[in-house]
């Protein structure tokens, strides 16, 4: 079981990255959230993408430490 949250975990932080350093591209490619925008000013669609990929990272790492091993255990 140890393998597959290894994998897990690799592969949220290779998505998590890929938000962080990308978010230009994505932005561009999905187009601007209006909800980001209003809540979380001028911006905010670049900032909803980061957070979002800054979660995807603590939830791999959780995954790892175990933190959630009935997502994985059903």
């Amino acid at each position: 079981m140890l393998w597959l949250k290894i994998i897990i975990f690799i592969i949220c932080v290779v998505l998590g990255i890929f938000f962080l350093v990308k978010t230009e591209r994505i932005v561009f490619t999905v187009g601007h959230n209006s909800w980001a925008e209003r809540y979380l000013g001028p911006g905010g669609t670049y900032t909803m993408w980061k957070i979002i990929g800054i979660l995807t990272i603590v939830f791999g790492v959780m995954i790892l430490w175990g933190k959630f091993d009935f997502v994985i255990g059903w």
